[in-house]
């Protein structure tokens, strides 16, 4: 009778997706003058938070915004590589 392997496995990591810094704390400033509080940390390792603050910047009526909110948008397929993934 043979025992079952039971060491313990590494740690899987995280995928770190990089944002672009500049585009980011723009995004974060321009939400913050349409009312909206985002935490820029928390965008960088929460991708469904990340999302949902994009899709909330995307529909804004400030060009501004939505540019930076498409901007970040393209980061998130750059690093990922399968938009599907993010979701």
């Amino acid at each position: 009778m043979q025992h079952a392997d039971t060491t313990p496995l590494p740690p899987t990591l995280a995928p770190l997706l990089v944002l672009p810094l500049p585009t980011l704390v723009r995004f974060g400033r321009l939400m913050r003058a349409e009312g909206w509080e985002v935490d820029l940390q928390r965008m960088c390792v929460d991708d469904g938070y990340a999302l949902d603050c994009l899709a909330a910047g995307h529909c804004s009526s400030d060009a501004r915004l939505r540019d930076a909110a498409v901007g970040l948008f393209a980061a998130f397929h750059r690093n990922t590589g399968q938009p599907e993934a993010v979701h």
